[in-house]
């Protein structure tokens, strides 16, 4: 009675929080709450039909949503594939396809711009809003923000290759495990918990490079992936000690 209460509970908040994250308008928070659940239902093993029973009737809330107030679904769909340049609207002349935006197009480009005169160790940490004004980076009116809105990117030109690699390793080690969980799953068995598997999750949210992302060194978004190392190695000598006993 109590599992089927809890999982209850569990159903309307998955459902619940993608129509709420939906609603906001926050694009890269809707891509990351569905890649998390793909990411579940893909390498979990108790909760992965629960979490493609809750996201479908979450699309399915989505589209009644969409019908009822079609702002929030062209704020989350048609405005970021006009941004990209894959929709193209009446008043923009241009024939071009941006990465994200023409905004974020013009930060990645400044910004390898100014790695290209900094590529080992990068212009220091926080300056790219120093540099992106200069005459010898600057491209158009959007070359400057506070940060280039991609932690690759941004650790790419404040910390050059040397910086950048750390990151890079880790994205692949993430991947190895993962595989390595993959291969487990083949032959019917799971390196990983479900409950590791949803903490691997957040951290994926963390690593996955195709995204416009905050400051890399902005604290409480440092603080959000670092909670979830310690969990993660908790786990896995809890469970070494009861094999072992």
């Amino acid at each position: 009675m109590f599992l089927k209460g809890l999982t209850a509970i569990l159903s309307f908040i998955f459902i619940l929080s993608e129509a709420l994250v939906f609603l906001s308008g926050d694009r890269t928070a809707f891509f990351y709450i569905n890649l998390s659940a793909i990411f579940i239902i893909i390498f979990s093993k108790k909760i992965a039909k629960l979490r493609l029973v809750t996201l479908f009737f979450s699309f399915l809330l989505i589209f009644i949503i969409s019908i009822i107030n079609p702002t929030a679904k062209e704020r989350v769909f048609d405005h970021t594939l006009k941004q990209m340049g894959l929709i193209k609207e009446e008043n923009n002349k241009e024939n071009k396809i941006y990465i994200f935006s023409k905004q974020h197009t013009s930060h990645y480009k400044t910004a390898y711009k100014i790695f290209l005169d900094n590529k080992a160790l990068g212009v220091g940490v926080k300056n790219f809003r120093n540099f992106c004004s200069n005459v010898d980076y600057f491209i158009d009116k959007n070359s400057c923000a506070t940060h280039p809105h991609n932690y690759y990117v941004q650790l790419l030109v404040e910390t050059g290759i040397i910086g950048l690699f750390f990151l890079v390793f880790l994205f692949f080690y993430f991947c190895k495990i993962l595989l390595k969980h993959f291969k487990y799953r083949l032959n019917g068995n799971f390196y990983f918990t479900d409950f590791e598997i949803t903490i691997l999750s957040g951290i994926l949210i963390y690593l996955w490079p195709l995204v416009p992302t905050g400051s890399f060194f902005n604290n409480w978004l440092n603080i959000i992936m670092i909670l979830n190392i310690p969990m993660l190695i908790l786990s896995r000598k809890l469970i070494n000690f009861k094999k072992q006993n």
